[in-house]
């Protein structure tokens, strides 16, 4: 019998291999599920969804959980997109049985996000008590962006998700320097009282503040602005503050290792001799510029002959009293003062003027004293007529970095600089640029309310958190649309 040739005849489609070998199936609640292990695997090594192996449709892995909340979750891992945005708190629990809510709330706000000019308010956080917030922070990165408000000695902080609270009993009256180390932890400290308080944030009842930490060589001292550095996985956090003794005759930067939560080196001493107030102004605004490696110290004092301030740039690991760059400010001294890692620049407020001055970091260097570093990027001839006639159009202006962007609040409205490149005949040069974010000066709201001046603000992941006065609530702008950047 002649046999068919089977030579040139196509054979039956088979299944890949390698994609049915890395197939997981899943029986989640009687609902089954099937995706691949390496999705599973970007759940992070912590969470027990990551150790499941692959598995074939007759012999699934079973889950004793809800499917609806498991297929949003299984969506979440696939795509880095989340719905419903933002998460229920029943979706919330769900991702911390599996380990994964660190994971998603950091996703809620990330700071690749952020554009100054989409920010909208989104969200408006009410506090309990009668005081009015008096200052707000947000978790730094790479931590989930958790947002916490200090009103009258009481420390509230929010979940990146804005769903749920938790508060903390200080034992102070009032609280005007607030620092977020992590969403678990926050550092509170007020300029009257000693000592920086340790605000844990457990679970969900009222805690106390557990820790203090004080400036060894006086401990009645109190405190007037602090800043932390960010957590690395080869230095330890440290926190830096400002301490001032009770008799306002000795201050200094005292710098604490948060792990071991003990002082590490002291910083900048300064002694008051007889009535010489202006030659040892303690910090009242400090910053850390970690792409530099320097801390940012600055202070002002008002006296009978006007505004005098000193800002200076440490490099601790070179030396704890003399500083890498400082200088004098006299004529248009700063209202307000901030760093930018990513400009490379120190930023001020003009007291006299309100205008905003900007200094190259990479140009600075010894004794400023004899050299003016500062390019107002303002109107330069307001500042100039201002200064000369000695006004204070700068009295209750804020200005802050975050990423490339520089914001200086004044009253009641926030406006923006952005560095643009403009290219001309002579070649290209980068210029600041002046906006607005919202709807800018105006000073009533969309209901025809006067807007309340802003005493405190923060910036962190894709958000701008801003503290009214008389306000017992706390604004949330954010710039994220809900996607979640891979």
């Amino acid at each position: 019998m002649a046999m068919a040739s089977t030579e040139n005849s196509p054979s039956p489609p088979m299944a890949s291999t390698s994609t049915s070998s890395s197939v997981v199936t899943l029986n989640v609640g009687g609902e089954l599920f099937q995706t691949t292990a390496a999705t599973l695997s970007r759940s992070g090594a912590s969470s027990p969804l990551a150790s499941l192996v692959p598995s074939p449709p007759d012999a699934p892995h079973f889950l004793d959980r809800d499917p609806r909340l498991f297929a949003a979750i299984l969506s979440f891992l696939r795509s880095g997109r989340l719905a419903p945005h933002p998460p229920s708190p029943a979706l919330l629990a769900e991702a911390r049985h599996f380990s994964l809510d660190g994971l998603l709330l950091a996703s809620l706000s990330p700071a690749s996000a952020f554009s100054p000019l989409s920010l909208r308010p989104t969200a408006l956080l009410p506090l309990t008590g009668r005081v009015a917030p008096s200052a707000v922070a947000i978790s730094p990165s790479p931590h989930a962006a958790s947002l916490v408000a200090a009103h009258g000695g009481v420390v509230t902080s929010f979940d990146a998700a804005l769903a749920s609270r938790t508060s903390v009993l200080t034992p102070l009256p009032t609280i005007d320097s607030l620092v977020v180390v992590s969403p678990t932890l926050a550092l509170a400290a007020a300029r009257d009282f000693p000592g920086v308080q340790l605000c844990r944030f457990p679970g969900e009842s009222l805690a106390t503040a557990s820790d203090a930490l004080y400036w060894p060589d006086s401990p009645s001292s109190s405190v007037l602005s602090m800043a932390a550095t960010v957590a690395s996985e080869t230095a330890s956090q440290w926190l830096f503050a400002s301490f001032e003794s009770v008799r306002r005759n000795s201050s200094a930067v005292v710098a604490f290792d948060l792990n071991s939560l003990s002082p590490v080196v002291e910083i900048g001493r300064k002694e008051v001799f007889g009535a010489d107030v202006e030659a040892a102004i303690p910090p009242t605004k400090l910053a850390w510029l970690a792409g530099h490696n320097l801390l940012l110290a600055a202070g002002s004092h008002s006296g009978p002959a006007g505004m005098v301030g000193d800002i200076r740039l440490w490099d601790v690991r070179a030396s704890s009293t003399v500083p890498v760059w400082e200088v004098r400010e006299k004529d248009d001294c700063f209202a307000d003062v901030a760093a930018s890692d990513s400009l490379s620049a120190l930023f001020k407020v003009g007291a006299a003027s309100g205008e905003v001055f900007m200094a190259d970091l990479r140009r600075l260097s010894g004794d400023g004293t004899n050299v003016d570093p500062w390019v107002c990027i303002g109107d330069r001839q307001r500042a100039g007529a201002a200064t000369a006639s000695r006004r204070k159009d700068g009295n209750n202006c804020r200005i802050e970095c975050y990423r490339n962007w520089v914001f200086v609040a004044r009253d009641a409205y926030v406006e923006v600089w952005t560095q643009v490149e403009i290219t001309s005949e002579t070649g290209e040069k980068k210029v600041m640029r002046r906006n607005w974010v919202g709807d800018g000066p105006s000073m009533v709201t969309a209901d025809g309310e006067e807007k309340a001046k802003i005493v405190s603000w923060a910036f962190g992941g894709s958000r701008m958190a801003l503290a009214r006065v008389d306000k017992r609530s706390i604004e949330v702008w954010d710039s994220a649309s809900g996607a979640i950047p891979e």
